[in-house]
């Protein structure tokens, strides 16, 4: 599993394969390709060069060794990983949306507030 942080530096979630996991240990999301989508199977954004962007190409989060995105905070300590709950079933998944070019900003959406 490696660890998603947000622009604080902290950890918010997991990503283990295509899966997403909050710091609970809960299902969140996952991936197909580089399109992220949340537990609904709704299209949030997606995951290029380790940083996780919303629909406008500004980066909500990101992982170990990102580097060509806004200026990085320093890492604080890292929560111990999850223990996994079950996996739901998840949706058909709609077509992802055409990503917007990627910006080296920050976007005003948190982890959570990316995911919903």
């Amino acid at each position: 599993m490696q660890a998603i942080y947000n622009k604080q530096g902290y950890t918010v979630g997991w990503l283990s394969g295509k899966d997403l996991y909050n710091t609970s240990g809960y299902f969140i999301g996952y991936l197909i390709g580089n399109a992220v989508y949340n537990h609904k199977s709704q299209y949030c954004g997606t995951l290029k060069q380790s940083f996780f962007r919303d629909y406008n190409g500004n980066v909500v989060a990101f992982l170990s060794g990102a580097k060509g995105g806004p200026a990085l905070p320093s890492l604080k300590s890292l929560t111990n990983k999850p223990i996994k709950k079950s996996r739901p079933t998840t949706k058909s998944v709609p077509p992802a949306q055409s990503a917007k070019p990627s910006k080296p900003s920050w976007s005003k959406l948190n982890w959570e507030g990316f995911l919903q």
